[in-house]
């Protein structure tokens, strides 16, 4: 009943929502300790995010980044004027059998501890693999501890694979293959355009508006080298970003699905309890792209 009610109440915003709007959030950080590039991909996202004068979320996991170092190069995503959310610790996928509540539960407070003193933080939690749980207590027992503890969606309305990307952009460079790099920029703009219109076309079939997205990247080298390219092609197709503040205040953010196994994006999880049909599953994953990658002229091992 909950959820007919929200979406009610998001189908009767319709007549204001006028332009597409996309905050951006990202997703993991990079340990410094394992990857030297770490600070540069973070100071390359950072400035370019302050060249357009965009303001975006990240969502930080404590074993994605390390240790004091790498917590340092997250809190200067705060001093810069971005929200920083948890992530957790170990990255767990809630929707595996062996990951129990219990066990879950300790790593959200985990890594509640550890940003929650952070310039710019911000009690909004992502799940790792956008998993929510696949069994009633699970999902429930979360939703539980969220709520107890004052915590806000930290939901996407629009997914992708920028990670799947990010590998193809690092086996590429190693080779020094600019071909292929050349290409593959083409294809991963192209992917990022086309998730965004398929989840924005969802939205308009189910709700009758195109809502206050989110979208999920994640800080990586791809995201460093090409971040600028990202936000000129989406303002080229009429897009207008805005700060994960202001797109969280949507309607559609307060959905809390009764579904199982739950997660993915929140536009997918609407079109599931809307019934529209064919929706595959997971929402995204690698080998949904070999056919990007072929029409712009890669052809990938599988």
């Amino acid at each position: 009943m909950l959820n007919k009610i929200i979406l009610s109440l998001c189908l009767s915003l319709s007549n204001v929502a006028i332009a597409k709007s996309i905050a951006l959030s990202f997703d993991d950080g990079l340990d410094p300790s394992i990857n030297s590039d770490s600070q540069k991909i973070n100071e390359d996202i950072l400035n370019t995010l302050k060249q357009n004068e965009v303001h975006a979320i990240i969502y930080p996991s404590i074993s994605k980044i390390g240790g004091s170092e790498g917590l340092k190069i997250i809190s200067n995503w705060g001093k810069q004027g971005h929200r920083i959310g948890n992530h957790g610790n170990l990255h767990l996928n809630l929707n595996k059998n062996e990951v129990n509540l219990p066990d879950y539960l300790e790593d959200m407070q985990q890594g509640h501890q550890a940003f929650s003193s952070l310039e710019g933080f911000v009690p909004r939690y992502r799940f790792p693999f956008l998993k929510e749980g696949n069994t009633l207590e699970k999902r429930e027992g979360v939703r539980k501890w969220l709520s107890n503890n004052n915590y806000q969606s930290g939901a996407v309305s629009i997914d992708a694979s920028d990670w799947y990307y990010n590998q193809l952009f690092l086996k590429y460079q190693q080779e020094k293959d600019q071909t292929s790099l050349d290409k593959l920029k083409q294809a991963y703009i192209f992917h990022l355009l086309d998730r965004a219109k398929y989840y924005d076309d969802l939205a308009l079939q189910t709700l009758g508006r195109s809502p206050k997205h989110v979208l999920l990247l994640h800080v990586r080298a791809i995201n460093a080298a090409w971040l600028k390219d990202i936000i000129n092609s989406f303002k080229a197709e009429g897009w207008k970003f805005i700060d994960s503040d202001t797109a969280y205040q949507d309607a559609i953010y307060k959905v809390q699905p009764n579904l199982l196994p739950a997660g993915e994006s929140i536009i997918w999880n609407i079109a599931q309890i809307y019934g529209v049909n064919n929706l595959r599953y997971p929402a995204e994953d690698a080998p949904y792209e070999y056919l990007n990658l072929a029409t712009h002229g890669l052809n990938v091992d599988k």
